[in-house]
């Protein structure tokens, strides 16, 4: 029998599209995180010479080649990077979806969130030290221009704007996005980017001691819950996810990665770097947002957790799913995307949702790669170093957990839920 409650409540799941240092669409980047491949690298972008940090997770080479394709010459010099994979990745997920968006009634109710913490400026500004003139300032700095630029592409004329909450900014957007798709019965197209691999940002992580130093590994530079890990490292992606009113999805008949079924966001007022340490306000997000979707702590069988490779973070997340799930916390399997990607900031919240959906559609679980040597303090399954099978995966939850005590937790739950 149909869960009417959640017929009436929850978000479908209907297109996915990712460029990460993985890959530049959705298939190649869900292939390779279940494979367990790293895409961090040394950076030769720019001179990294004066950064103790000099890796990082650039997308691939042929993502640029992908772009000549795409766009016209004058397009790429006019979006910034972000926006131009922010356009690449909305694109591959309405063509996912199958969105018939030539329909004129939706077009005008489409909205378009983006999660964006940071990225600013044009590209070509920025690595060819030109002077920043007021025009390109306007067409690159806010930090909404990319949702924008998303919108304008597609014709899409609902509500566009930007959440910003730091390294959370993309699991924000998604809930920003649910509650619109919901109340107003219209989709939403949520899109989670940064870009962020420039100097500046590696010397500024560098003097709070955040950013991995292991340079001379890079592939297993990014190692969460390893008693070896020495900070995160930083990426830079895009990932859009096309959410729609559970109803209308059904009546395309479309196909339904998974369903959104709740979340919920809260403010640690601890520290503006460093988490709460016993873990207790990521466990009262977990709590609220399996409250607020309907679904019992003992039906969840997947975390996809934030897993930084920062000693802080990933001791107080494991503290917070030990308060939010009791002893089942240590059944519970929880996994790391980051360990593959590195922590690509407004786009991770985004990433890890569509990882935490794909996960329910085909029944398997990314893996955490560089778990060689667990920290003693962090004691949970943490799916190491190889992918798993997961028959009968139900429901499963996303923590994004950002600088400032931005805390997010997304709901997920598989179509079955409404069969």
């Amino acid at each position: 029998m149909a869960n009417q409650n959640l017929y009436n409540k929850a978000a479908a799941i209907t297109g996915i599209g990712m460029i990460t240092p993985l890959g530049v669409n959705t298939h190649e980047c869900w292939a390779n995180f279940l494979e367990g491949k790293s895409g961090i690298r040394r950076v030769d972008r720019f001179d990294t010479s004066s950064c103790v940090t000099q890796i990082g997770g650039q997308v691939p080479d042929h993502y640029f080649d992908a772009e000549l394709s795409f766009f016209s010459k004058n397009e790429i010099e006019r979006f910034s990077l972000p926006s131009r994979m922010a356009i690449m990745s909305g694109h591959q997920a309405i063509q996912d979806a199958g969105y018939p968006i030539d329909e004129t009634d939706l077009l005008r109710k489409m909205a378009v969130i983006s999660g964006c913490g940071g990225s600013i400026y044009n590209d070509s500004v920025l690595f060819s030290k030109r002077q920043i003139s007021s025009t390109s300032f306007w067409d690159s700095s806010p930090l909404d221009i990319h949702a924008r630029n998303l919108a304008a592409w597609f014709g899409f004329q609902g509500p566009t704007f930007n959440v910003a909450t730091a390294c959370s900014s993309g699991a924000f957007a998604l809930g920003a996005g649910y509650d619109y798709a919901c109340q107003n019965q219209c989709p939403c197209l949520v899109v989670g980017v940064d870009c962020t691999l420039l100097a500046q940002t590696f010397q500024g992580f560098n003097n709070l001691m955040a950013l991995s130093t292991n340079n001379d590994n890079p592939a297993t530079a990014s190692r969460p819950f390893d008693k070896s890990r020495d900070g995160f490292v930083m990426s830079e992606a895009a990932c859009s996810i096309l959410l729609e009113p559970l109803e209308f999805a059904i009546n395309r008949k479309c196909r339904i990665y998974a369903l959104l079924s709740g979340y919920a966001t809260t403010s640690e007022a601890y520290n503006i770097i460093a988490p709460e340490p016993t873990g207790i306000e990521m466990s009262r997000t977990m709590h609220l947002a399996l409250r607020n979707a309907g679904v019992s702590p003992e039906d969840v069988g997947y975390i996809n957790a934030h897993g930084t490779s920062t000693h802080h973070n990933d001791v107080a997340e494991t503290n917070g799913i030990k308060h939010a799930f009791g002893d089942n916390a240590y059944r519970i399997p929880v996994s790391s995307t980051k360990s593959m990607i590195g922590h690509s900031i407004g786009a991770a919240g985004a990433i890890e949702a569509a990882v935490t959906a794909l996960s329910l559609y085909h029944q398997i679980l990314a893996p955490t790669i560089n778990l060689d040597h667990p920290d003693p303090k962090c004691d949970l399954d943490y799916i190491q170093n190889s992918s798993r099978k997961m028959e009968g995966l139900t429901a499963s939850i996303s923590n994004s957990f950002g600088f400032g005590g931005h805390n997010c937790t997304l709901v997920f739950e598989s179509v079955s839920a409404i069969q």
